[in-house]
């Protein structure tokens, strides 16, 4: 759970953004372009949920949803998603609210759209029955990098516990192969490459001299490039306190284990090679990655 004075340090935070009219969007302005590239990640047919983690006094996740009210299928009908955009600050959500549903959104057709709306969460917490396993994508532009900020490896090169509760949480809120994406300046996050909670992690750029990207933050973008990372769920994961949720934080098997699809030792699969210093780290997260994808 996150600590009473960080808690308070957002609430007022936002007290003094409270004569901001306008959404500020933080790292980029989202193009239809970067709309739609989220949209291609829903899965095809049915109603599906939506959750933005840490939307602060963004638009975005409204943005999003009124996009998906454009996309139409074949037969005529709307792109149908129940979009919820979340943030720890009960005075950020009564903003947004103020702001934005003054506004009444109609679906462009008769049909049921689903809907969008925004409510308090802390993603430190643990989601309740009602959340759990419910999201098809959990959206993320720039909550995970103040996670990052706030926190530091330890001197052993393991991630931080705070990032760890973070990303179970997450893995706990997307329904089976659901979708965590984040943008973020960063070109690589060994956290998510690292979470055992994620059978793969694809990376997009997106650059400002592509028209179509929209407005990057100078405050928090230094090289006018931004990334989208996509993380899916693994299954077979299940979170379990005595043992870590990284890949090089696990203990490394010993030289006579084998792949359980293929059979290969672990001695034969790094071909007799030595471990040792960063030989160490290199071959433990190549073998978690071959047991995981091995078909």
């Amino acid at each position: 759970m996150q600590k009473d004075k960080t808690l308070k340090f957002w609430d007022d935070f936002y007290e003094q953004e409270a004569s901001q009219s306008n959404a500020t969007e933080w790292i980029l302005q989202p193009s239809e372009s970067i709309l739609q590239s989220i949209a291609n990640h829903l899965p095809n047919g049915g109603k599906h949920k939506i959750l933005e983690i840490g939307c602060g006094n963004s638009s975005f996740s409204l943005q999003l949803w009124r996009h998906l009210q454009s996309i139409v299928n074949e037969g005529g009908k709307i792109r149908e998603a129940n979009v919820i955009a979340t943030d720890v600050s009960s005075i950020c959500i009564e903003q947004n609210l103020e702001r934005d549903m003054r506004h009444t959104i109609q679906p462009s057709n008769n049909t049921s759209s689903g809907s969008f709306h925004y409510d308090v969460l802390n993603v430190l917490e643990a989601p309740n029955e009602s959340l759990s396993g419910k999201h098809a994508i959990v959206l993320d532009k720039g909550c995970f990098d103040t996670f990052l900020f706030r926190s530091e490896k330890t001197k052993s090169g393991q991630h931080s516990p705070l990032i760890g509760k973070l990303l179970n949480n997450v893995h706990a809120l997307l329904k089976p192969d659901g979708k965590y994406i984040i943008f973020s300046p960063r070109n690589k996050i060994k956290a998510i490459r690292d979470f055992n909670g994620f059978s793969a992690a694809e990376r997009s750029r997106f650059d400002s001299k592509d028209n179509e990207i929209g407005t990057l933050d100078g405050r928090a973008v230094k090289n006018d490039v931004v990334y989208m990372h996509v993380c899916t769920k693994n299954n077979a994961y299940v979170n379990v306190k005595e043992e870590s949720s990284f890949r090089n934080q696990m203990e490394l098997p010993t030289d006579d284990k084998c792949c359980a699809s293929c059979g290969v030792t672990f001695f034969d699969f790094r071909k007799g090679e030595l471990m040792s210093g960063k030989g160490l780290m290199y071959w433990g997260r190549r073998w978690q990655g071959h047991v995981t994808h091995c078909k």
